[in-house]
């Protein structure tokens, strides 16, 4: 499975998407200031620290930004796989399909939270950069936890996404538009026991986020319903992995490559 892994970053130096998700994970600290700026005095946050910044930051990373990120990497590092044609040579080693893609979605997960990192590192320097105040270590160990382990648990939100477009070639686009959508729709979720089993927001809940100055509510949410969502997240990406061969084509390919052998090492006159 380590083999898996670090052959998976290997590749991803040599992809361009991953240039993309950089570029993604540095747009919701800048959002969040020229978001500041520009809205009109009633809808501006009258203090708007680092502390503020911070929150702004991973309520955008986790509603909008990051299910976009780690489903478009995540499904992109698997359907290279098809489109590069090299699937069917990996098969041919002792690896089976589903320790294949275990070992993709543990490098992504991994990915995903030094992504988490950057955002990090990128809302300290535009806040800095912007002359914004109040860092202190509180807020500064605060930021850090809850955006690391923010993005762990946004990342696990979409998995099942991830793993399910996963069982066919071409379709990891289409689970990167239903992973905005999922992120999105979290917004309008009012209701405290929604909020605490919807998955996009579970991470929120087990980190404390406090979500009340973005959905107009002082209610938090339910640790146990958000450990529970999480759960089943896992269990269900498990599960869909166990249930995902390789695409008939792979199989065809596989299997015409051994009957070509076999004619050409068939005796003549045979």
């Amino acid at each position: 499975m380590l083999g898996i892994i670090k052959t998976e970053f290997l590749k991803l130096k040599r992809f361009h998407v991953l240039l993309i998700g950089l570029i993604g994970m540095t747009l919701p600290a800048i959002l969040s200031v020229f978001t500041q700026a520009v809205a009109t005095p009633e809808v501006t946050t009258q203090n708007f620290d680092f502390l503020a910044l911070f929150n702004s930051t991973i309520w955008n990373s986790a509603t909008i930004f990051m299910p976009v990120i780690f489903t478009l990497i995540g499904g992109y590092l698997i359907s290279r796989e098809y489109t590069d044609n090299t699937l069917k040579n990996i098969l041919t080693v002792p690896v089976s399909f589903q320790r294949l893609l275990f070992g993709k979605l543990l490098a992504m997960g991994i990915l995903s939270v030094l992504f988490g990192f950057y955002s990090y590192t990128i809302t300290l320097i535009v806040g800095v950069l912007s002359g914004i105040s109040g860092l202190s270590a509180v807020v500064l160990c605060t930021g850090l936890l809850q955006m690391l382990g923010i993005s762990a648990f946004t990342y696990i939100a979409v998995l099942p996404i991830i793993a399910f477009t996963s069982r066919k070639p071409g379709i990891f686009m289409g689970g990167v538009i239903v992973s905005f959508l999922f992120g999105y729709s979290a917004m309008f979720i009012k209701d405290v026991t929604m909020r605490s089993l919807y998955p996009i927001l579970s991470g929120l809940t087990v980190m404390r986020f406090d979500t009340g100055t973005f959905m107009n509510t002082s209610e938090h949410g339910n640790l146990t319903l958000s450990m529970l969502s999480i759960t089943i997240m896992l269990l269900l990406t498990i599960t869909i992995v166990r249930l995902t061969n390789p695409p008939q084509a792979v199989f065809k390919r596989k299997k015409h490559k051994k009957t070509d052998i076999l004619i050409r090492k068939r005796p003549k006159g045979r």
